[in-house]
C-alpha cells in the first residue's frame, strides 16, 4: 500500500511540472482546463476523486517521511477539500471554476509556473527522502 502511496505521490510531483511548463508556455490553454473544473459530472467528481486518492497517499506516504508533518497536513487538507467540494452543489463548483479563469491573466500564471515547478520538484525530492 505504501508503495502505492508513493507512487501516487509521484505522478502528483510529475504533474505539478508539466503543468508549470503548461502555466508557461501556453497559458491560454491551462486557463480553459481550470474553467472546465466542475463543467460536467465526469470531470467534477473525476477531479475531485483524483485529490481524495491524493490526499490519502499523502496521509499514508507521511509514515515513513522525512517530512511527516507537511505531508499530513497537505494530504489532510486534500482530503477535507475534496468532501467539501462534493458536498457543494455542481454549479457552484463550476461557477467558481470559470470566475477563476477568467481572473487568472496569461502573466499570472506565468508569474506561478516557477512554483509549481518547484513544488513538484520538492514533492519528488520528498518522496525519495
Amino acid at each position: 500500500m505504501e508503495l502505492i502511496s508513493k507512487s501516487i505521490v509521484f505522478a502528483f510531483g510529475i504533474f505539478l511540472i508539466f503543468s508549470g511548463f503548461l502555466m508557461f508556455l501556453n497559458p491560454e490553454r491551462a486557463r480553459t482546463m481550470i474553467g472546465k473544473a466542475g463543467s460536467t459530472i465526469v470531470i467534477n467528481y473525476g477531479e475531485l476523486i483524483v485529490r481524495l486518492l491524493l490526499g490519502i497517499s499523502f496521509v499514508i506516504s507521511a509514515k515513513t517521511n522525512a517530512y511527516e508533518l507537511y505531508f499530513s497536513i497537505f494530504g489532510y487538507f486534500l482530503i477535507i477539500s475534496a468532501v467539501i467540494l462534493m458536498l457543494t452543489p455542481m454549479k457552484t463548483h463550476h461557477k467558481f471554476s470559470t470566475k477563476a479563469s477568467e481572473t487568472l491573466k496569461p502573466l499570472y500564471l506565468r508569474i506561478c509556473a516557477p512554483f509549481s515547478i518547484a513544488f513538484g520538484i520538492l514533492i519528488l525530492m520528498a518522496i525519495f527522502k
